[in-house]
C-alpha cells in the first residue's frame, strides 16, 4: 500500500469516528481531495470535517472539473482556493489535458461570479457567497491536486515550468499544481514535525569568502543557487522554513520578477535580490563549502521557493546571512529567532497575525497551552503535531481563540463571526483579549465546545426530519452564538448576583455589561466531560430554551427573515433576541429542574475558585456602554471641563510613556468619570470604569483632576 493510500485510509477512519459514514462511498478523487482539505486548509483540525466537507462540489461528470472551493486563512488576502482533484489508478499524467482544465476551471469561476451564466448548483452556491468573490483585492488559486508523482526531478520541473509559462486569463488568478508527494510533505509537517534540519551542506562561491560578525560568529557569505535548490528539494517540508515569521505566501507580481531574473538574467541575481538568511546553532567552513547544523531559514522563503521551483542551467550566487545563535537557554534562543525573524520580515506585506506573533503574550499563551496538552498555532503556516495533539479540541489558532472568548466572556458572537480579522488587527480589541491570564482548563472546556458543536451540528444535520424548519440553519451557524449563551449560563451558574443586576438594569447595554466580564478563574465543565451524548444534550438545552426562541421573536417582526448567516454575524441581534429570552427565562433565578441538569454537566466550583472568580472581577472590567440615564448631581458644564482635563492628561501620559490612548483609559470611561465625579478611590472604583492596573497607575491623578472641578 503507497503512503497516499495509508493517509486516506487513515482520513476515512478519522471522518466515521466522528459519525461522518457517508465518506465510505466517496470516490477516490473525492477522499484525495478530503485528505487535501483536511492537513493544508484546517491543520489537522478534526472538529473542522463538517467545514470540509461543506467546499466539497464535487460531480463526476463535471465539465468544470472542480471538486472543492476553500479559502486559505494563511495567504495574504484569504486568497479563494479552487481545487481540483484528479486520483490517478496506475500512476499515469496526462498533462495536456490537464492544461485545458485549468483555463475551464477558470472561465467557470470568473463567469459564474459574472453572473454571465449559470452552473451547477453545488458550485453556484459557493460561488455566489460573498466570502468567496474573488477580484484584483482577492486573488483566486486554481490548484490541482493529485496521487501521481513524476518519475523523477527534472521529470516535476519540466512539468511545473511548462505551467508556469501559461497565463491564466485573469491577473488575480494563478494556477498551482501539488504531485503526491507534496501533498505527503505537508502530511509529514502535521503527523511527524521537524523544527529545523539537522544538517546540510551549502556551497560557496569561493573558498574563505565570509565576512564574520560578532563573537559568536556570524557569517555574511554567498551561496550557490543549485545548492539553494537541493536544499529545497530536500527539506522544504522538513524543516527548513520552521522557523520563519510566516510560510511562503504566493504573490504574482513579485514571484514573476523573481523567476525572470533567474532564467533570464542571472548573473543580476545577486543584484537585484535581498538574500536569504538563517539561523543556525554551529557551522564549518572547509573550503568553498559550510557544513550547517540545526538550522531554519527565517527570511527568504520566497526566493529559496522559486529558485526550488524554477528550472535554470546556468548556477549563480545569492547573498546569504547566516546568523549563529549565541544564546544557551532554550528561551532566550527561541526569543532571539523570533525577534530575527520579525525584523527580517516588517518590509515585507505581511498580516496582523504576522506581527503579533512574536509578542510575549502570545509566546506565553502558546506555552500555557502546550503545558496543558493543547497545539496553539500563532504563526501563519505553523503545523500541528497530531501525535502529541490527537483530540480536536488539543487543536487550534490564537484567532479561533480570540472568537471563542470574545463570544462566550465578552459576548459578541456577532464580531467572533463576521470579523475574524480584528481578533488581531484592532488593538484595543486584541488588547481585551489576550492582555489577560485565563484559566488553561477554562480555555481547553473553550475549545471542547468547537469540538463537539461540529458534531452535533452534523448529527442535526443527518437527522434533520424537516419538523423545525430553522434548526439546520441555526445550528449550521450558530457555533458562536451557542458559546454566548452557554457564557451567560455559566456567569449565572457562578456569580449568584448577577441574575438581580440584570434585571434591575435599565439599558440593553447595562445588562450586558453585567455578564460581559472575565470572571471565571477554573474549568467550566465537569471535570471528565468527554462525551459527545452530555455536550449534544447541553447544546439541546441551549437551542431549545433560548436559541430557537430568540429568532421565532425576530420572525414576529421580520416575517419573511430567513437568513441565517447575517443573523448571526450581528451582535445586536443576540443582544436584542437571543439575551432577552435568557434574562426571561432566568429572571427569577435559574430553575430547580434546569439546575439539576446544569449540576450534571457544569464544572463545581470551590469557594476557591468563586473567590478568584471575584478578584478577576475586580481585576479586569470591560466597559460597554455610556450612562446617559442614570441620574448625576454634577452640572452639565462642570462635567465637561472635567472631561476635557482628563483627556489632556490621558494625550500627556500616553505620549510620555509611548503607550495607547485606550491603555491609560478609554472615551467611554472618560465619559463616565466626567459625568458622577468621584472624588475618592473608592468611588472611583465603584463605577467599574478602569482596570486594576489603571486604577494603580492613574487613579490618584483622576481624583486629583476631578477635585479641582468639584471643591
Amino acid at each position: 500500500m503507497s503512503d497516499m493510500n495509508k493517509y486516506i485510509n487513515n482520513l476515512v477512519s478519522e471522518f466515521m469516528k466522528l459519525s461522518f459514514d457517508d465518506i465510505k462511498n466517496c470516490s477516490d478523487a473525492e477522499k484525495l481531495l478530503y485528505l487535501y482539505a483536511y492537513y493544508h486548509y484546517f491543520n489537522a483540525d478534526s472538529s473542522k470535517i463538517s467545514d470540509i466537507i461543506q467546499g466539497n462540489t464535487f460531480q463526476p461528470e463535471a465539465i468544470d472539473h472542480i471538486t472543492g472551493v476553500y479559502i486559505d486563512q494563511d495567504s495574504d488576502r484569504g486568497d479563494v482556493d479552487a481545487v481540483i482533484a484528479v486520483y490517478s489508478e496506475n500512476n499515469t499524467f496526462d498533462f495536456p489535458a490537464i492544461l485545458k482544465i485549468f483555463k475551464d476551471a477558470e472561465e467557470t469561476i470568473c463567469m459564474t461570479q459574472e453572473h454571465k451564466y449559470n452552473v451547477r448548483k453545488e458550485l453556484s452556491d459557493l460561488l455566489n457567497d460573498d466570502d468567496y468573490q474573488v477580484s484584483a483585492t482577492r486573488p483566486l488559486k486554481i490548484r490541482l491536486i493529485t496521487n501521481y508523482d513524476p518519475k523523477n526531478v527534472g521529470n516535476k520541473r519540466s512539468i511545473t515550468n511548462a505551467l508556469q509559462t501559461m497565463k491564466p486569463k485573469h491577473d488575480f488568478v494563478t494556477y498551482l499544481l501539488s504531485f503526491g508527494l507534496d501533498i505527503e510533505y505537508e502530511i509529514m509537517e502535521i503527523e511527524n514535525p521537524k523544527e529545523y534540519v539537522d544538517e546540510a551542506v551549502i556551497q560557496l562561491d569561493a573558498p574563505d569568502n565570509f565576512i564574520r560578525f560578532g563573537a559568536e560568529g556570524s557569517l555574511i557569505v554567498n551561496i550557490s543557487a543549485m545548492s539553494l535548490k537541493n536544499l529545497y528539494e530536500q527539506y522544504g517540508y522538513r524543516g527548513l522554513f520552521a522557523q520563519n515569521l510566516r510560510y511562503y505566501v504566493k504573490n504574482a507580481k513579485i514571484d514573476g520578477n523573481i523567476i525572470e531574473s533567474i532564467q533570464e538574467r542571472p548573473e543580476n541575481f545577486w543584484y537585484y535580490n535581498n538574500g536569504v538568511i538563517l539561523i543556525c546553532d554551529d557551522y564549518i567552513i572547509e573550503g568553498d563549502q559550510i557544513f550547517v547544523q540545526f538550522f531554519s531559514i527565517i527570511n527568504g522563503g520566497q526566493t529559496t521557493k522559486l529558485v526550488g521551483e524554477t528550472d535554470f542551467k546556468k548556477d549563480f550566487f545569492i547573498q546569504c546571512k547566516i546568523i549563529k545563535n549565541k544564546y544557551k537557554s532554550e528561551d532566550d534562543r527561541l526569543e532571539f529567532i523570533a525577534n530575527v525573524a520579525e525584523a527580517t520580515n516588517t518590509q515585507k506585506p505581511i498580516k496582523d497575525k504576522d506581527l503579533i506573533a512574536n509578542r510575549i503574550e502570545q509566546r506565553l499563551l502558546k506555552k500555557q497551552l502546550a503545558d496543558a496538552g493543547i497545539y496553539c498555532q500563532i504563526k501563519r503556516g505553523e503545523k500541528v503535531n497530531k501525535k502529541l495533539y490527537p483530540a480536536a479540541w488539543q487543536n487550534t489558532t490564537n484567532e479561533e481563540l480570540g472568537q471563542f472568548l470574545l463570544s462566550f466572556v465578552y459576548q459578541k458572537p456577532g464580531t467572533a463571526r463576521g470579523s475574524k480579522a480584528s481578533i488581531c488587527g484592532n488593538n484595543e480589541r486584541y488588547n481585551l483579549l489576550f492582555n489577560k491570564k485565563y484559566n488553561s482548563g477554562f480555555l481547553g472546556d473553550l475549545l471542547k465546545i468547537k469540538a463537539f458543536y461540529k458534531l452535533w451540528a452534523n448529527h442535526v444535520k443527518k437527522n434533520d426530519d424537516g419538523s423545525d424548519p430553522y434548526k439546520t440553519g441555526l445550528v449550521n451557524n450558530g457555533m458562536f452564538f451557542m458559546t454566548a449563551i452557554i457564557g451567560v449560563i455559566c456567569k449565572v451558574y457562578y456569580r449568584h448576583d448577577v441574575i438581580r443586576q440584570i434585571t434591575t438594569s435599565v439599558m440593553s447595554e447595562q445588562k450586558l455589561e453585567v455578564v460581559a466580564q472575565h470572571d471565571i478563574d477554573h474549568p467550566i465543565f465537569y471535570l471528565g466531560l468527554e462525551k459527545k451524548e452530555q455536550f449534544f444534550a447541553l447544546f439541546e438545552y441551549c437551542y431549545i430554551k433560548f436559541y430557537r426562541p430568540g429568532y421565532e421573536f425576530l420572525k414576529t417582526f421580520k416575517e419573511r427573515y430567513n437568513n441565517y448567516s447575517n443573523f448571526t454575524k450581528v451582535n445586536n441581534n443576540y443582544v436584542t433576541y437571543v439575551f432577552k429570552q435568557i434574562e426571561f427565562e432566568f429572571r427569577h433565578g435559574i430553575p430547580a429542574d434546569d439546575m439539576v441538569f446544569l449540576d450534571s454537566i457544569l464544572y463545581q466550583a470551590t469557594e476557591e475558585d468563586i473567590l478568584r472568580n471575584k478578584e478577576l472581577l475586580e481585576k479586569y472590567v470591560n466597559l460597554v456602554y455610556v450612562d446617559d440615564f442614570s441620574a448625576s448631581s454634577v452640572p452639565e458644564n462642570i462635567s465637561i471641563n472635567i472631561k476635557d482635563a482628563l483627556v489632556a492628561y490621558r494625550t500627556k501620559t500616553y505620549k510620555l510613556h509611548h503607550i495607547k490612548a485606550y491603555e491609560v483609559f478609554k472615551n467611554v470611561s472618560c465619559d463616565r468619570i466626567a459625568k458622577f465625579a468621584p472624588t475618592t478611590l473608592e468611588d472611583l472604583k465603584a463605577l467599574r470604569c478602569l482596570d486594576e492596573a489603571q486604577l494603580t497607575l492613574y487613579g490618584q491623578d483622576i481624583i486629583n483632576i476631578v477635585k479641582q472641578f468639584i471643591f
